[in-house]
């Protein structure tokens, strides 16, 4: 079974941090991780030392995490030198070792020039869920989330016809069974504990946010990203 290292990639808001967390119970050495934050009671499970990289890439093509760029991003040499120099720190890892930050979703393609082993497994929510979650956290109107999180799960989808990989729906009444079978796939330990994941961690839900007649933009795109899960 391939032990290759593993991106946990999806929408900002969107259960990455809770797939991350819930992976590395099973066995995935994510290395030096933020374990609290005010948005993420158990921590977004996210090595700092990746946000500058990630953000300079994005910003050269007039981009940033919240204004994604809809197209591949071909990544410069002193951008890839500065990811490996940050992925030296994975070397004595065992593997699989993991990263996760919502950012790389939609500029991958240096992670694969650096990680072309790397392995992807996806983080999904509904649309509406992550409009709610970003509008508590940012004050973003659901007009404005809603065009981030398709322009994210475009990106998903993208590489997932490139790179079959599991996708995790956040919400799922057998989520844990879910992530342990994707775990299994990935050369963790399905059967090891896995208390990451709590209720208390969902704050909102798909209701309550007035999307009124956008629902039609993000419709099709949602049916296929559940039919794409496990």
């Amino acid at each position: 079974m391939s032990k290759a290292p593993v991106a946990v990639i999806g929408m900002h808001r969107s259960g990455t941090s809770c797939l991350a967390g819930c992976l590395e119970n099973l066995g995935l050495r994510l290395g030096d991780v933020n374990t609290a934050a005010p948005h993420n009671k158990r921590g977004n499970r996210e090595n700092p030392r990746f946000w500058p990289i990630h953000d300079a890439v994005l910003a050269r093509v007039g981009a940033s995490w919240d204004n994604p760029p809809s197209e591949p991003v071909a990544w410069t040499a002193s951008e890839i030198a500065g990811l490996r120099a940050v992925l030296a720190d994975y070397e004595d890892l065992p593997l699989p070792w993991g990263v996760k930050d919502p950012r790389a979703t939609v500029i991958l393609d240096g992670w694969f020039e650096v990680v072309p082993n790397l392995r992807l497994i996806a983080s999904i929510r509904h649309p509406l869920a992550v409009a709610g979650s970003l509008a508590a956290r940012n004050g973003f109107a659901a007009e404005t989330s809603l065009h981030i999180w398709s322009i994210y799960n475009r990106a998903l989808l993208f590489w997932r016809d490139r790179r079959p990989f599991d996708v995790i729906d956040y919400d799922a009444v057998d989520y844990e069974n879910c992530v342990r079978l994707a775990g299994a796939r990935l050369g963790l330990d399905p059967d090891a504990p896995m208390p990451f994941r709590t209720e208390d961690l969902n704050h909102q839900g798909a209701h309550g946010v007035d999307a009124d007649d956008r629902s039609q933009s993000w419709a099709g795109l949602w049916a296929e990203l559940k039919a794409t899960a496990l």
